[in-house]
């Protein structure tokens, strides 16, 4: 489970949870029922009591009443039915467009991650068009200013084609300004009628990127998700003789905040891919058509319940109640 889908939590009949003080009455008037010694302490101290009687195994955690407070937490969950993320419908497609933003700048051609950080964010890309399948992508590449590779499209071999041949030699402009991209961005998204996903994938920022990325995501419902290509100052300071310009993951992060997004670094495995996706599938969880049912996430729990059951088949176990 994603810990990010958790701020979707919710119970989808949270009055069950009147079951679970019902519960605790029953069990409380069980154990006074049984305690055989109150009448007892009306009329004698406690020290006298302890020192006149012998404990026997009521206290045991083995026992109904207790497993039977056990057993109603699980019940009780199951009852209320927990969840986080609405069913897939096989009668819709994923109409929230996804627009990748690819900095081709000099500073991606360092080899501090082989090859390159340009040519490990291309790798990044298919793998993520991989996973997401053929749904609405599109593609921009920017360094000094911002160009459309290719318009929304449901054809990932389309993205595939013109994203191999992307140099920072093909950008007109040289330099790295991020915010060059929310023009071309907000003409994108224009046309659709769900938010949709800024993918920012880069190794730095300014601090006037920061303010027009503000002031872009203040207005739009769009999601900004920062993907950070590199290694930071700290890992390549550790290396002899280095020369090369570290990732400005201060910058990022701050870039990640101002557009009120999510940001993620680059891992040698596929699980900064997985993480990606999932941030781009929550966000339809806000933006889906409501008519989706909520998963009821509170089904496994019959199985523990089931389990703890198995005790009220021993031998002589009710006679304890």
């Amino acid at each position: 489970m994603d810990l990010t889908s958790l701020q979707h939590f919710h119970f989808l009949r949270p009055y069950w949870f009147l079951a679970f003080i019902a519960f605790i009455v029953i069990l409380k008037l069980f154990a006074q029922r049984d305690d055989t010694l109150a009448v007892w302490r009306k009329v004698m101290s406690a020290n006298i009591l302890k020192k006149l009687t012998v404990e026997g195994n009521n206290t045991h955690w083995l026992s109904p009443q207790k497993l039977s407070l056990a057993i109603s937490v699980p019940l009780c969950l199951v009852l209320m039915g927990p969840t986080w993320q609405q069913q897939p419908s096989p009668f819709s497609e994923n109409n929230a467009p996804l627009i990748i933003a690819l900095d081709v700048s000099e500073t991606m051609e360092q080899n501090d991650i082989q090859p390159s950080r340009l040519l490990r964010a291309k790798q990044k890309i298919l793998q993520l068009l991989e996973l997401r399948g053929d749904t609405k992508t599109a593609l921009i590449a920017y360094a000094g200013s911002a160009h459309t590779v290719m318009p929304i499209t449901n054809d990932r071999e389309m993205i595939r084609h013109f994203l191999d041949v992307l140099t920072p030699n093909l950008m007109p402009i040289k330099g790295k300004i991020p915010q060059t991209v929310l023009p071309l961005a907000d003409s994108l998204l224009a046309s659709s009628q769900v938010p949709g996903t800024l993918l920012m994938i880069g190794d730095g920022a300014t601090q006037e990127t920061n303010q027009q990325f503000t002031k872009f995501f203040n207005k739009q419902q769009h999601q900004l998700i920062v993907w950070a290509i590199g290694q930071t100052e700290e890992r390549l300071t550790t290396e002899p003789d280095n020369t090369l310009i570290a990732m400005q993951l201060p910058q990022l992060q701050a870039l990640a905040r101002a557009g009120d997004g999510r940001l993620v670094t680059m891992t040698h495995d596929q699980q900064d891919v997985k993480q990606v996706n999932r941030y781009i599938e929550n966000n339809l969880v806000i933006v889906d058509d409501k008519s989706r049912p909520w998963h009821d996430a509170g089904y496994p729990l019959v199985f523990l319940i089931s389990f703890i059951f198995l005790f009220w088949f021993r031998k002589g176990w009710t006679l304890q109640w």
